[in-house]
């Protein structure tokens, strides 16, 4: 029997990436919220909150500030928010992570973008910089935001009120970083996530992002328009990984796709990012996703409808059923945090000393 998969979802109509119909108003926030707790209900893992700074118009809302509005609005969903690695500094995004995964009980995620893809020099006040020196940066960000997670190990809050000790200094770590872009001192001023680390998302789209999110990404999205070109950058991913000595079971590979239901509004108008297009039919859809899933080895798919919420309403209402029905969701609700609905193990934290064995 083939494994099921994982749904998300991309949330990205003030990005250029989807256009809304006039039952939605991305600047409402109870169209919002029901748009997240739909999501919920149907049964997806996670909602990715996309962003972009490099373009002035249409107006957005700030990713993080996004999710944490959704946080206290939802109960089981992941909230992955989008920050480009190339115009912010290491010691704020790796903070505002942190904080997401606390007041979510742990279903934070991070989609890391950079300016190779999104570049917005002009608006930080930078020049134009090469590829290579987006992913540099982007690679010494993440190095600094792992060590600042662990900065405070779990047990650091002692909270004894008969000693009257609160924190055990011994356990909170300076990361004392000094590299090409940033000195970073640390520790962070906030407590290790609830994950540990927090989820962190990258889109591939070239060999370049590839190895990037074979080093760095939980949760890996494959964005080509064809399943050999998904396939070879999967290959590109996990020969990554092997290299930076990264087990297969520690990423998650999934594929976006831009699904046009047969009959829905939204297939008359295909112009969507790189994706995978599917169309047809519900079940001829879900047969094009069983297929695409199983030539690819994919742990999930990103579903990016064109037109919200027509294009959610249609697969919530038709594609969806069809997967639960075949056995290829992934079923799961309840406390549990969005490391632990993805299968991922919670890593132990660097600076944390194994426990001695007694004396034999």
């Amino acid at each position: 029997m083939a494994k099921p998969i994982h749904l998300g979802f991309l949330y990205a109509p003030q990005s250029g990436h989807q256009t809304h119909d006039e039952s939605f108003d991305p600047s409402n926030p109870r169209h919002l919220t029901t748009l997240a707790q739909d999501l919920e209900g149907a049964g997806f893992t996670f909602l990715l909150i996309d962003d972009s700074v490099g373009h002035a118009a249409p107006a957005r809302s700030e990713a993080f500030t996004t999710a944490s509005f959704l946080a206290t609005r939802t109960r089981h969903i992941g909230l992955i928010a989008a920050a480009n690695t190339s115009y912010v500094e290491p010691y704020n995004v790796t903070r505002l992570a942190a904080s997401l995964d606390h007041v979510t009980h742990g279903r934070a995620g991070w989609l890391v973008s950079t300016g190779a893809v999104d570049p917005a020099g002009p608006n930080y006040g930078q020049g134009g910089a090469a590829p290579d020196a987006h992913y540099e940066r982007a690679d010494e960000i993440l190095g600094i935001a792992r060590r600042l997670w662990d900065s405070w190990e779990d047990d650091a809050f002692v909270r004894d009120k008969h000693s009257g000790v609160f924190v055990d200094g011994a356990k909170i770590h300076p990361i004392d970083h000094v590299g090409p872009s940033f000195r970073v001192n640390g520790p962070l001023n906030v407590a290790r996530p609830p994950q540990g680390q927090v989820i962190v998302a990258h889109r591939v789209v070239d060999k370049r992002s590839a190895v990037f999110a074979g080093r760095h990404a939980d949760i890996v999205i494959l964005g080509a328009e064809t399943a050999s070109n998904i396939v070879s950058l999967r290959d590109d991913v996990l020969s990554s990984a092997k290299t930076a000595q990264r087990d297969r079971q520690q990423l998650l590979l999934f594929a976006e796709i831009v699904p046009f239901i047969r009959g829905d509004r939204a297939a008359e108008t295909p112009k969507a990012p790189v994706a995978n297009y599917v169309t047809g039919t519900p079940q001829e859809i879900v047969d094009q996703i069983e297929a695409l899933a199983n030539a690819a080895a994919l742990d999930g798919l990103v579903l990016a409808p064109r037109v919200l919420r027509s294009g959610l309403d249609a697969l919530s209402r038709d594609v969806v059923p069809e997967l639960a029905r075949r056995q290829r969701l992934v079923a799961g609700e309840g406390p549990a945090t969005l490391r632990e609905r993805l299968g991922l193990a919670r890593p132990r934290n660097i600076f944390e000393r194994p426990a001695r064995r007694p004396a034999a």
